[in-house]
């Protein structure tokens, strides 16, 4: 299982132009900007008044993980706690109490964005992008094979500057740093590649969270570390708030906070699922954009508040 997250990091982030992530996503990259912010925030309220002294070592870097996950999706949690060093049975039971937080916390946005009018499907192109994250049907075998073997070559690379550097836990951050730089850089290239790469990252991250979650219960987290089911509950209860009162401020609309929210929780593929659920097809592909960049940014910046902010607290 240790190579199988970094396999997928590369594979996943394919379509991570980061040009293209600014420039197509409209409104929705504000207010995704404004749900990390809210993230943020949330994590710094949550660890105030949990501060999971309980966990030794591993509570400021759960913290950060969980922050992580928070902005960018559960890809972002895996990451910031293996550069961390966060322990095994922490990383399960967060793992854990994460997967109950989602899902509460995605009933709550499907409610609340019952309040934004239905919309019938219009876009046959934006649908088509949203399957290609969850399908591995028909891929094209010289695309499928290149981006594994680019993605091979992304791993090994990143395990040698590891090494060479002395980085403990530098290969998924530093495996990020280098698909985003060629991504964006060669454009053309990798956008050949990423359909095959959505498929394959999406089958191989259900595998490595079926693994993982085997390892974890919520009866376990309730037993042994409740603190993280509790910090990661008001987490996400100041994120939304937060995200509503300063989309308001801006005078975002209802439905793009939503969705931003979704792709701050759960990534592209969770926010992908509710703008075509909810039929708002002109949203599908901003949506996908902004998860990217939430997973090419995120691990950075969770580790970079840990290691500057959290630690100290």
């Amino acid at each position: 299982m240790q190579y199988l997250l970094p396999l997928t990091i590369p594979l996943l982030l394919f379509r991570a132009n980061m040009r293209q992530l600014i420039q197509s996503t409209g409104r929705l990259f504000l207010a995704f900007l404004l749900g990390s912010v809210a993230t943020i925030i949330g994590t710094l309220v949550a660890f105030w008044i949990v501060p999971m002294r309980s966990l030794g070592a591993d509570g400021w870097k759960i913290a950060a993980a969980l922050m992580g996950s928070y902005i960018g999706g559960a890809v972002n949690y895996i990451a910031v706690s293996e550069a961390l060093g966060v322990s095994p049975s922490i990383i399960a039971a967060g793992v854990a109490a994460d997967n109950l937080i989602c899902v509460i916390y995605f009933m709550v946005l499907f409610a609340l964005a019952s309040r934004v009018p239905l919309e019938s499907p219009k876009s046959i192109n934006g649908s088509g992008e949203c399957s290609r994250l969850k399908s591995a049907d028909k891929l094209p075998m010289l695309p499928t094979v290149t981006g594994i073997a680019v993605s091979f070559t992304i791993c090994k690379l990143s395990t040698c500057f590891t090494n060479l550097s002395g980085l403990q836990g530098g290969i998924l951050p530093i495996s990020t740093a280098f698909v985003v730089i060629l991504a964006t850089a060669l454009p053309q290239v990798f956008s050949y590649l990423a359909p095959s790469g959505d498929a394959i990252s999406v089958v191989l991250m259900q595998v490595f969270f079926a693994v993982i979650g085997a390892s974890g219960s919520i009866w376990n987290v309730i037993d042994t570390a409740p603190s993280i089911f509790v910090f990661a509950l008001i987490q996400v209860t100041v994120h939304l708030a937060i995200i509503l009162g300063l989309g308001k401020l801006f005078q975002i609309e209802l439905k793009l906070l939503l969705l931003a929210s979704n792709a701050n929780i759960g990534g592209p593929t969770t926010a992908c699922g509710m703008a075509t659920a909810k039929g708002w097809d002109g949203l599908i592909v901003p949506g996908i954009l902004a998860g990217i960049f939430g997973i090419s940014i995120t691990t950075f910046l969770a580790i970079g508040f840990a290691v500057t902010v959290l630690r100290y607290m």
